[in-house]
């Protein structure tokens, strides 16, 4: 098929759906305003929503988790007992852009974990300019990058402040988003100046990396600080908000005036509670049953964990990520004595990832498949839901899902995905001193900040606005999915959606309105 409209997307993970709208209203975001008043909004949803942390590969590969796997920056490789970093020549994946076929030309603009692009790819690319992932660098053509740098300067956005924060990292992680937001927007302004692309697709990262940290001031030692300091980052979502319209409203003064224009987030972003954090040293409890649990774990993972997390962090973060990648399949190899571990908490950031230790599976498994698998399986299910929080009794899980019932236990990537996944309560962990189980307790200091130092933490709640030919005035009547987002943005180039894409496109984005305000 021929090129239709160019097709302009823009990424823009930020607050919840919810918190967008306010702003909406209240005025403060101008130029998204605009973009509603003439098109359609809705909401995005990420399916199935246990699995937040990561949610741009499905997206990019139009296919569901299940199908591509990447769920987190870190994976379990079952075929020799270790974590490996995420790489698309251990796990290929395919992105949609890549099988537009002859006569696209697209420019794709940090799309976080997205692969590098394939040799028939068509147009620009760049990957990591925000540091939004530590997945890549990837550029084509191969000059682009140092060209940008010359032009536009180094990125304006650091590699990521992870851990406890002060007022003086709040500041920093603020300043860099900012200048984050505007210095891509003339990047993208730029690229869209260039010639007419078909798509033009760029996600803009500074908004999701400084809300981690700035949703609320709960996790930062805020000694010294200034009535004013205090004033503007107890504001910081909004302020970040709001340069990320000014961004897009940049962004767009290049767009072709026929171009069909969506801007969304895949999921948003709110409070993080906090019981991630701590869940290691729940299953490492629950595994041992309230016994000793360092008999389980390996002596290299000991002497890791021996090391104030602070420290470590300091170093870590220093190292090139080509060191970090090598060392973590090195310390993980020994994270248990795999002969007596029968399940284990994998890497996460929001909901609980536990793997079992599953025979024909694991290279060293040990649980039986079949009955003995739906006895544990029911076991932990019991353990997690009696957990309690020792301030006042209440549950801290609300839930525990069994991935197979999620994605369905034959999908391709099944085996790189958990077992179970622990869902937590809207209560916050903020001051309390730990959780009771059947088993006994799992006791931290409750006035301690949380090791990530982030406050934010990602929610369901995307959004998306679209205009242009085509399009009329419309609010969804129910949320879009991620894999029917790109079948939409196929279709909306005329360009064939290839049977391996899982969605279908969104007919109301394009057949005028399906719901009026």
């Amino acid at each position: 098929m021929r090129p239709q409209a160019p097709v302009i997307a823009l990424g823009l993970d930020s607050a919840e759906g919810s918190v967008v709208e306010r702003l909406l209203d209240e005025g403060r975001l101008p130029n998204l305003a605009a973009l509603r008043a003439r098109g359609v909004d809705g909401r995005v949803r990420a399916e199935p929503d246990g699995f937040l942390s990561m949610v741009w590969p499905t997206l990019l590969t139009g296919r569901s988790i299940g199908a591509h796997g990447w769920y987190f920056n870190k994976l379990w490789s079952h075929e020799d007992q270790r974590l490996r970093y995420l790489d698309a020549s251990w796990i290929p994946n395919r992105a949609f852009w890549d099988d537009l076929g002859p006569g696209f030309r697209s420019a794709i603009l940090d799309v976080p974990f997205s692969p590098r692009p394939a040799p028939e790819f068509d147009g620009l690319y760049l990957n990591g300019w925000q540091a939004h992932d530590d997945f890549g660098d990837y550029t084509s053509p191969a000059g682009f990058r140092r060209e940008l740098r010359r032009r536009f300067g180094r990125p304006a956005m650091g590699r990521e402040i992870f851990g406890p924060q002060s007022v003086r990292t709040l500041e920093r992680q603020l300043a860099e988003a900012v200048d984050s937001l505007g210095q891509f927007a003339r990047i993208v302004a730029d690229v869209l100046a260039r010639e007419r692309w078909d798509l033009t697709l760029a996600v803009f990262g500074g908004v999701h990396r400084a809300t981690h940290y700035l949703w609320s001031l709960d996790e930062a030692d805020m000694r010294g600080a200034s009535p004013e300091q205090i004033e503007r980052l107890e504001s910081a979502t909004v302020r970040l908000m709001e340069a990320a319209d000014r961004a897009v409203g940049h962004a767009l003064e290049a767009a072709p005036a026929d171009a069909r224009v969506v801007v969304f987030a895949l999921h948003g972003m709110g409070p993080n509670r906090g019981w991630s954090e701590h869940f290691r040293s729940m299953v490492t409890h629950l595994h041992a049953r309230g016994a000793d649990a360092h008999g389980t774990e390996g002596l290299v993972y000991r002497l890791k964990k021996s090391i104030p997390w602070e420290w470590s962090r300091q170093v870590t973060r220093r190292l090139p990520s080509g060191v970090n990648h090598a060392l973590v399949p090195l310390w993980s190899r020994g994270m248990y004595d795999w002969s007596s571990t029968r399940f284990f908490a994998l890497p996460l950031d929001l909901n609980g990832y536990v793997r079992v230790n599953l025979k024909g599976r694991e290279a060293r498994g040990i649980v039986e498949p079949g009955a003995e698998l739906e006895e544990l399986l029911q076991e932990l299910t019991e353990d997690f839901e009696s957990l309690r929080d020792l301030r006042d009794g209440a549950p801290v899980v609300s839930q525990v899902d069994r991935v197979d019932e999620l994605v369905g236990a034959d999908t391709p990537r099944r085996s790189l995905l958990p077992d179970l996944i622990v869902r937590w309560t809207d209560r916050s962990v903020r001051g309390s001193p730990g959780v009771s189980s059947r088993y006994g307790e799992v006791r931290w200091d409750p006035a301690a900040p949380l090791p990530s130092g982030r406050s934010g933490n990602h929610v369901q709640g995307g959004w998306l606005i679209g205009a242009g030919p085509g399009i009329g005035r419309a609010t969804l009547p129910s949320p879009v999915g991620i894999v029917d987002l790109t079948a939409t943005l196929l279709d909306w180039m005329g360009a064939p959606i290839p049977d391996h894409l899982e969605g279908r496109p969104v007919h109301a984005l394009t057949a005028g309105p399906a719901a009026t305000r």
